[in-house]
């Protein structure tokens, strides 16, 4: 019941957002980056499946 006194101001939210953001380094890298269906599938190969 910890919680119950927990008291979230605007100034803590808005910390919150703007920490949780990325950088706009990190996003650039993040939108040069191909999607994962944009991608061509890797064959994967496991012992003992042979055929």
């Amino acid at each position: 019941m910890a919680l119950q006194s927990l008291q979230i101001t605007a100034t803590i939210a808005m910390r919150a957002r703007d920490v949780s953001r990325p950088a706009k380094e990190q996003q650039e890298a993040a939108d040069r980056r191909p999607l994962r269906d944009e991608m061509p599938k890797r064959e994967t190969k496991r012992k003992g499946q042979n055929g």
